[in-house]
């Protein structure tokens, strides 16, 4: 692979780990606001770029696989790794087809459709991860999408881990580039932190509750800086004193549909 090639190939992997990021963002928002439209709606976001980043450097096609092993090698990627599924890579391939397949292997049972909550809670508690369409499951981190379970802490774990390859990979090739985002980040995060100094209650005063351990999403990934030239961290700042965490409600729950033959 010559480096212009492999250079377009960089930007795009980078290009598709920012967008993992942004689609995590909006899960654990979501989560922490106890949306659950949102919850389904950035889960389902969070495979989308894992996909592609899945299907680029680990192929299915014997066509394409020089093209993988290249970009593992500029990467130093093992070939055995989380996103290294066959599950994954081919996600949307055929979409409409395995919905119908689904459909039609399902007919007859009890199935699940847009659920937050353990599925377990649901009809007998017997539902088998076949026949649920799309929910997440809040106490496994485990998001379905038509009849497959996916760990999204795992998902996020394996992401940071070629984001921070890729990101390193992407500062050779393009240092120019690199320094300009670190500075135009660095005054983007002294702004962030102005504008929350100066909406800090004053001392003394009761902040709001935290959100019970059971609402905390998988922790956000943070792919837009790499480990080489890492910008410094700001100092720590000391959180006045909350309340205890409220305990949290049950979820609501959505009865699942009965399928007719």
């Amino acid at each position: 692979m010559d480096n212009n090639t492999l250079a377009i190939y960089v930007h795009e992997l980078r290009n598709q780990c920012l967008h993992a990021q942004a689609s995590f963002d909006l899960f654990n928002q979501a989560v922490m606001n106890k949306a659950a439209n949102g919850v389904l709606y950035g889960g389902q976001m969070v495979l989308m770029p894992s996909s592609q980043i899945s299907q680029l450097l680990w192929p299915t096609r014997a066509r394409a696989r020089v093209r993988g092993e290249a970009l593992r090698k500029a990467l130093q990627l093992p070939e055995k790794h989380p996103l290294n599924d066959r599950r994954l890579a081919e996600l949307w391939e055929r979409a409409d087809e395995k919905v119908e397949e689904w459909i039609g292997n399902t007919k007859g049972r009890q199935v699940v459709f847009d659920f937050v909550g353990d599925p377990a809670q649901l009809g007998e508690g017997n539902t088998p991860e076949e026949c649920i369409y799309r929910a997440y499951n809040p106490n496994t981190h485990i998001f379905y999408y038509r009849g497959v379970g996916y760990n999204l802490q795992a998902v996020a774990k394996a992401l940071t881990d070629v984001g921070g390859r890729v990101n390193a990979l992407y500062r050779q090739l393009f240092p120019e580039h690199a320094k300009a985002e670190d500075e135009a980040r660095q005054k983007a995060m002294e702004a962030q932190q102005a504008a929350a100094a100066a909406q800090q209650p004053a001392a003394g005063q009761q902040t709001a509750e935290a959100p019970a351990a059971n609402d905390v999403a998988p922790e956000p990934i943070d792919l837009s800086g790499g480990e080489a030239e890492a910008e410094p961290k700001p100092a720590k700042k000391v959180a006045p004193k909350k309340k205890p965490a409220a305990k949290k409600a049950a979820p609501k729950k959505k009865a699942a549909a009965k399928k007719a033959d």
